[in-house]
């Protein structure tokens, strides 16, 4: 009975740390006291669980998000609330299934994209938020069956 008592309180007491942060209405994490978050936070919505650091109210740091099985589906940086560097999402069997690159927010550098066996099907290029360079589209074979040339023009 006393173990019983216990879990209880540690899942109340788990509830109401995840459940201490409040998102403002200017974006920013709040405690329940009203100051500027920083920490760990947390959570599950549908079901994706997500673990996030925040630093004065703010997303800035790693970020980890896991599928319903608790396998990772993918992971990255914040910086000031967007995404930052580098990005790479996995299946659900943990091979690599993108690669991404973001400088505050925009989508830059070469993207990339594997099917389930980890042969690369897409390659993509961004400059500062827009599709830029050649784009590549290899088929199961490896064999390229689409290039497409986006020139970006200032």
């Amino acid at each position: 009975m006393k173990k019983l008592g216990f879990i209880i309180a540690a899942a109340v007491l788990s509830f109401n740390i995840l459940s201490a942060q409040q998102l403002s209405d200017k974006g920013l994490y709040l405690t329940s006291e009203g100051e500027l978050f920083s920490g760990v936070i947390t959570s599950h919505v549908d079901n994706v669980r997500s673990k996030i650091t925040v630093k004065e109210g703010v997303i800035a740091g790693e970020a980890e998000y896991f599928y319903a099985s608790g396998k990772l589906m993918e992971t990255g940086i914040f910086t000031e609330g967007k995404k930052d560097q580098k990005w790479t999402r996995f299946n659900e069997n943990g091979t690599t299934s993108a690669v991404a690159f973001y400088t505050l927010g925009k989508k830059t550098g070469t993207w990339l994209v594997f099917d389930d066996a980890g042969k690369k099907r897409f390659e993509m290029n961004y400059t500062n938020g827009e599709k830029a360079g050649t784009w590549t589209n290899w088929d199961e074979n490896g064999v390229v069956v689409n290039t497409k040339n986006y020139n970006i023009t200032n």
